[in-house]
């Protein structure tokens, strides 16, 4: 690599620098401020100058990363499980990992981590904070359960938060506690206001994704809605990163270990290497495929004759993100959709995109919090 060399060692108050020269010598190392007058001064030394710069993942090395990348610089986001071993000895301080992050990228021996658009980024953000909010309301409703088993009381409904499993609920309370009642009706208020906060997420997921392209060929696979396809859309980014389907599963970690030795070949369970969220929604939809789509049920079912249910149902979510790949990579359509399924949920979430935002915005939330403070203090 010609030119120089920047390593970055970020932290959140500070950055450690190091300058290599283009033979690969260090030129300087010194230590800044996380300022904005900070990173002006650093613009205005090095950006005529055209460097390479190299720092590590994590929280503030994002934002520095976005910060430099706005200023016009060349950066490399590095992977720390994957810095060449060479490189790794019980000395780390500061200064010895900013030049281990600019000799690495000297040498070619970066491995970089993908830093997806801001728009990406966002879909991503949306769509794992929907699925905290999905956790919180499971773990709530495991604790109705909880409350419920304690006392006895099955409930005969396919969904006992129902209509008819709630009303069930309300009969049967006589035997609860008082202070058992109070709890239960306080868990589910906290359920329908989560349910409420998820819907109003799904429709902000809905106005940002109106007429993109790829959330629309993705929501032609049955099993897919618009938090599902905002969802593989964020954790996938550009699909031109990936050069083949493989590297797409691979990345998803739904490909299987390998041990090879001579003539011994043994394949094992998933990696699960790379983000669990996408392998999360690949799984879930592929549960709801199967039920839609004859082609992939009866793979599913010949699956299931060799390796069981569990291994079978991993099987289709290869399968699936494997046609994803091919459908953005070439722009088409499921060729196994559900037309008129396809065109309720277009229609639903073209109806979801034009719902007034039901959350209030952070300045008022801020305000209103700092508020109720001072009244507790106050009272």
């Amino acid at each position: 690599m010609v030119g120089i060399i920047i390593g970055l060692d970020v932290h959140k108050r500070s950055i450690y620098v190091t300058e290599l020269k283009e033979d690969g010598n260090i030129n300087e190392q010194y230590e800044m401020a996380n300022s904005e007058d900070c990173w002006n001064e650093f613009r205005d030394r090095y950006l005529k100058q055209k460097p390479e710069i190299a720092l590590e993942v994590s929280t503030s090395g994002k934002y520095v990363t976005g910060l430099l990348r706005d200023m016009g610089f060349s950066v490399h986001m590095a992977d720390p499980s994957k810095l060449p071993v060479i490189y790794r000895s019980t000395r780390k301080n500061d200064r010895e990992d900013s030049f281990k992050l600019a000799r690495s990228l000297h040498l070619g021996e970066l491995s970089e981590v993908y830093l997806p658009s801001a728009e990406i980024d966002d879909l991503r953000s949306m769509a794992r904070y929907r699925k905290s909010i999905g956790e919180e309301i499971t773990m709530l409703k495991n604790r109705i359960h909880a409350v419920l088993t304690r006392h006895g009381i099955s409930i005969p409904a396919t969904d006992i938060f129902g209509n008819r499993g709630l009303r069930i609920i309300d009969t049967r309370s006589s035997v609860l506690s008082s202070m058992e009642r109070i709890m239960l009706a306080d868990i589910l208020e906290r359920i329908k206001d989560l349910k409420d906060r998820a819907s109003s997420i799904e429709d902000e997921m809905a106005r940002c994704t109106a007429g993109n392209r790829d959330v629309s060929l993705l929501m032609t696979i049955p099993g897919i809605g618009v938090y599902s396809a905002t969802a593989i859309l964020g954790e996938i980014g550009d699909i031109k990163r990936f050069e083949k389907k493989e590297k797409l599963a691979s990345y998803a970690g739904l490909t299987p270990r390998q041990n090879q030795s001579g003539n011994r070949d043994i394949k094992g369970h998933i990696t699960k290497h790379g983000p669990s969220m996408l392998r999360f929604i690949l799984v879930t939809a592929a549960h709801s495929l199967i039920k839609y789509s004859r082609k992939m049920k009866m793979k599913y079912l010949s699956i299931v004759r060799r390796l069981g249910k569990n291994r079978a149902i991993v099987a289709i979510a290869r399968i699936l993100v494997e046609t994803i790949y091919v459908m953005l990579s070439r722009g088409v359509e499921f060729n196994d959709q559900i037309e008129n399924l396809t065109e309720r949920k277009q229609k639903a979430m073209a109806a979801r995109s034009r719902n007034p935002a039901m959350h209030k915005g952070l300045e008022e939330t801020v305000k209103l919090f700092i508020q109720k403070r001072d009244q507790k203090m106050t009272g």
